[in-house]
């Protein structure tokens, strides 16, 4: 199609077509992508993806990303940001003996970093397979007045993770462990027991990862929210940070997830990221000083939406947040009008789409959002709207019109604004692993 460039794609026909995976290469090519973010720091866009072993959600996903400096019209190599902790890799999807990141959501701090929060899940199938959770287990406790990590050996006893590593037992005396790193390498003294993400022995590796074995201490098996930070547009990336502990409550359940796509950046400086628990209600995260820490509010921990959604922001400071449906149909949406802090559930905005991410940005009081148009995942548009606004308020949004951005399969969707003449949409463009990229003049779309 016109204008449009091939980003990533997969180089396995258990997953694409042979006639696709001909077009895959060292600059864009791995076993499967999905889950597309894009976003632009400075004059960079950054394109980020789940790069997988296995086509699923699950098995050995790391993090990466291809970066352009001259509007998407020439594009960096890949490179992988982040490899999750593997004892086995498989290139099918009957291996779940890794831990996994999935779903990379991008926003841009008030200092310029570029912040990166995504999922990451030890080794199980995720939401896949329930039963592979750890729901009785408590992930986080709190010891001088700080929220820790909690590990479990195999008799159920708990020890916490402190600073640097530190392990303390269930009497918080300090113990021979520590762990390590961020990957969650446990050590004993001066020797190395293994992976507290994992389970069992090291096996097969056919996606050619750094694979080890299980520590005798674990973490829960729930799902995790982690950081990265970028403070050079994308060139170098911070080692995953675990921050799920400074927002999670009981009620969470062994999932919070993130939302994919992108955060927002509201007009007095707070970082609003959507979070979402067990595919039902959405969160609401915010940082107040450029991502060093993660804040909820208690009195309203839900954002009276649903399932993954994304957010804007008109220019009165009004911020809405459309959701994703449980079937083909209108929009959730909901209102806040205190950056993010409290949420009105409104009526359904009459945006039409099947159950599905989708994608939302807004420029001045223009609203674009990138979605498949059909009852199925097929046939993606950028919807236009404008802002609603009832005694001086904004209320909702008026669509208006709509412009195709490809016939048949379109899922996930991730749209930013190149510069002041162009926005860009980065998308899935098959059922897995070629992740296309197209821009449009943005007078082109508001005319």
């Amino acid at each position: 199609m016109e204008n449009e460039k091939l980003i990533f794609c997969g180089n396995n026909e258990l997953f694409l077509s042979k006639d696709l995976i001909e077009q895959s290469n060292e600059s864009n090519g791995g076993t499967a992508f999905r889950i597309p973010s894009l976003i632009k720091a400075g004059d960079t866009l950054i394109a980020a993806i789940d790069k997988q072993s296995c086509g699923a959600d699950w098995g050995f996903i790391e993090l990466a990303i291809r970066t352009s400096e001259d509007g998407g019209e020439t594009w960096s190599d890949i490179r992988t940001i982040a490899a999750p902790p593997a004892r086995e890799t498989r290139l099918t999807d009957d291996c779940y003996a890794s831990a996994f990141f999935i779903d990379p959501c991008m926003a841009i701090a008030p200092n310029g970093d570029v912040i990166m929060l995504v999922d990451f899940y030890p080794e199980c199938k995720g939401l896949h397979n329930k039963r592979l959770l750890d729901k009785k287990k408590i992930p986080y406790s709190m010891y001088k007045n700080k929220m820790y990590p909690v590990i479990y050996d195999r008799d159920g006893k708990f020890y916490l993770v402190i600073e640097n590593g530190v392990v303390l037992d269930n009497h918080y005396n300090e113990t021979e462990y520590r762990v390590a790193d961020w990957k969650g390498s446990l050590y004993k003294g001066d020797e190395y027991v293994g992976n507290i993400y994992l389970n069992g022995k090291t096996g097969k590796n056919e996606a050619d990862a750094v694979t080890t074995f299980g520590a005798p201490l674990k973490a829960p098996k729930r799902n995790y929210v982690f950081m990265l930070r970028s403070s050079d547009n994308g060139k170098t990336w911070s080692d995953p940070v675990d921050i799920t502990g400074d927002f999670l409550i009981k009620s969470d359940g062994t999932f919070i997830g993130v939302a994919p796509g992108v955060g927002l950046t509201t007009q007095d400086g707070r970082i609003i990221m959507p979070l979402y628990v067990d595919r039902k209600e959405t969160v609401s995260i915010y940082s107040v000083d450029n991502g060093e820490t993660w804040h909820r509010m208690t009195q309203q921990p839900y954002s009276c939406n649903m399932d993954e959604w994304q957010a804007v922001q008109a220019p009165d400071g009004t911020v809405l947040g459309l959701g994703r449906q449980k079937r083909y149909g209108k929009t959730p949406l909901s209102i806040s009008h205190d950056s993010g802090k409290h949420w009105i559930k409104a009526k359904p905005t009459s945006l039409y789409a099947p159950k599905c991410q989708k994608s939302v940005i807004n420029i001045g009081n223009y609203v674009f959002c990138s979605h498949a148009s059909e009852k199925k995942r097929a046939n993606g548009v950028i919807t236009i709207g404008r802002f609603n606004k009832v005694k001086g308020q904004t209320v909702g949004i008026n669509w208006y019109a709509e412009v195709e951005i490809n016939k048949g399969f379109f899922a996930y969707s991730c749209l930013t604004q190149i510069d002041d003449e162009y926005i860009g949409v980065l998308y899935e463009s098959q059922p897995s692993s070629y992740i296309c990229f197209k821009k449009y003049k943005i007078a082109d779309l508001i005319d």
